[in-house]
């Protein structure tokens, strides 16, 4: 079976919509449909955003092992998933539900062409964390620079936090195991010098003796 993804909303990475959209295939089509439509998520100035989108959700459908390819086409979005889905000869087009005006009315048009009304597949998933919005290429390295500096500013607190003081307790044990370990010591010391003291008494004696 052969299965038509148009990729509409820049929510079709979800891991539940692709199970859906390519059970039971072995051969996948991904469309992207630059359209001229205000109300479109994909315009001409996002081409390059949507091309990574594109090459993204072709790894996860070749990690499901189908058979895949893509095709950026430009014009009106409901002709361009009519014409791909008749020339390619799809058996489905698997759509990912979007609650707007302009979805509904695609779907609607869609479903009005006799050749393909029987193919549509409506797919609805719950999007708790969309995984890209309608962004640019611009805005997305402004979003990854304002993470990094976030990223610095916890790393420099947890760094001053550890540069702090310790409590008025804990130094105060400190101090009190470094002055009994100093006491210890000095008292080692005395002890080993009091037992070479005896043992040259002892030699001296018996040296003595000996006389």
């Amino acid at each position: 079976m052969k299965v038509l993804i148009p990729l509409l909303s820049r929510h079709e990475k979800n891991e539940e919509f692709l199970d859906k959209a390519v059970k039971g295939a072995n051969e996948v089509v991904l469309l992207i449909v630059i359209d001229t439509d205000e109300r479109s998520k994909l315009k001409a100035a996002d081409i390059s955003s949507a091309t990574h989108f594109l090459e993204e959700v072709k790894k996860l459908v070749g990690k499901k092992r189908k058979k895949c390819e893509d095709l950026t086409e430009w014009g009106e979005t409901r002709k361009k998933i009519r014409n791909t889905a008749i020339l390619n000869k799809v058996d489905k087009i698997s759509l990912l539900k979007q609650e707007n005006q302009w979805f509904e009315e695609i779907i609607k048009e869609l479903k009005e062409e006799k050749e393909i009304k029987n193919r549509i597949q409506v797919i609805e998933v719950d999007l708790d964390k969309p995984e890209v919005e309608n962004i640019t290429d611009f805005e997305q390295g402004k979003k990854t620079k304002e993470l990094s500096s976030e990223k610095k500013e916890i790393k420099t607190k947890k760094e001053k936090t550890s540069e702090q003081p310790k409590d008025k307790n804990e130094t105060q044990k400190t101090d009190y195991m470094k002055e009994t370990k100093r006491i210890a010591d000095k008292i080692l010391r005395q002890g080993f010098k009091s037992i070479d003291s005896i043992k040259k008494i002892r030699f001296s004696r018996n040296e003595k003796e000996k006389d």
